[in-house]
């Protein structure tokens, strides 16, 4: 219920507007705010993520991917902005894409489970998404994520792999065929 009072209390526009402040704390406070407000719940937050997208936030929260300071909670807002919303879905991946597989590549342990749960997002039913992920280069990060040492970070990844591969074959043979699966740890 708070997040669409604040929605329609009318914080969208301020919000995202913040996400180009000069100030990096309020950019990431910005992006974490925008994040919490479309945490996905059928019910209430696809107008929410319709809201924000349409204030224009995907750009500037694609930029914040590059920030150190504010990475991981722009990557969050985007995981959240991706849940269940092809025309979010189709934004992101031509806004920020590029930057989301360089953060599973990269990034801090955090980053990285963010990046990798946005990838998630993006490619959960979403065959054409699917493609430019992979084109983007995010299976070998996404599978050498496996093997990384905090298994929250396993569990996105393999979440990631997963989101990929549902309902699409082509996709599971070049996952298979790939050669990139390691052995992974106990």
């Amino acid at each position: 219920d708070n997040q669409v009072a604040v929605a329609h209390a009318g914080a969208i526009h301020p919000l995202v507007q913040l996400l180009r402040d000069e100030a990096p704390s309020v950019r990431e406070e910005a992006a974490a705010a925008l994040g919490n407000l479309v945490f996905f719940n059928d019910e209430t937050n696809s107008g929410n993520q319709a809201a924000i997208a349409k204030a224009g936030a995907v750009p500037f929260l694609a930029e914040l991917l590059k920030d150190p300071k504010a990475q991981v909670t722009a990557a969050g807002a985007l995981r959240n902005l991706a849940a269940q919303n092809v025309a979010n879905q189709d934004s992101i991946c031509r806004e920020a894409l590029e930057s989301l597989v360089h953060l599973v590549a990269e990034g801090n342990p955090k980053a990285q489970m963010e990046a990798a749960g946005a990838i998630h997002n993006l490619a959960a039913g979403n065959s054409k998404s699917q493609q430019l992920i992979v084109e983007a280069g995010a299976l070998e990060p996404l599978v050498a994520l496996l093997n990384e040492e905090v298994p929250r970070v396993r569990e996105v990844a393999a979440g990631a792999l997963w989101a990929l591969a549902r309902d699409n074959p082509e996709l599971q043979s070049a996952i298979d065929r790939s050669g990139t699966i390691p052995n992974l740890k106990s």
